[in-house]
């Protein structure tokens, strides 16, 4: 028993599918090979950057709307929760000169090294 084919092509089908094929490569590379490998990295590098600008942004916005006396309320909660009936004044402590620091170092019998680099640690 002898096989008998009955499928045809239409004219020309192969030859148009040939040329079909030969156009697939050429659209591939339009981009060149290196930029196709590096485009991965790119995205990741764009991506982590845009996240760095955005963290930096709302930390930013945070550190800014912050209250900037934070610790003094807290000293003054804790003062009230200790002495509700407010008879505890809070005062700020007073701000001391160079010189009145300086002077009592030397009173307290420190080296002359540990008070060099007290004076003057914006050297170090």
């Amino acid at each position: 028993m002898a096989k008998r084919n009955d499928i045809s092509l239409p004219e020309g089908h192969l030859e148009a599918l040939q040329e079909k094929l030969m156009a697939i490569p050429a659209q591939q590379q339009e981009a060149p090979r290196g930029v196709r490998r590096l485009a991965p990295y790119l995205a990741y590098a764009a991506s982590l950057a845009a996240l760095v600008l955005m963290g930096n942004a709302i930390l930013r916005y945070s550190a800014g709307t912050a209250n900037q006396d934070e610790g003094w309320d807290y000293v003054s909660y804790l003062a009230q929760s200790l002495d509700p009936d407010g008879q505890i004044e809070l005062i700020a402590a007073p701000q001391l000169s160079d010189e009145e620091i300086e002077s009592y170092l030397i009173a307290s019998n420190i080296s002359v090294e540990q008070l060099y680099s007290v004076t003057y640690e914006e050297d170090y």
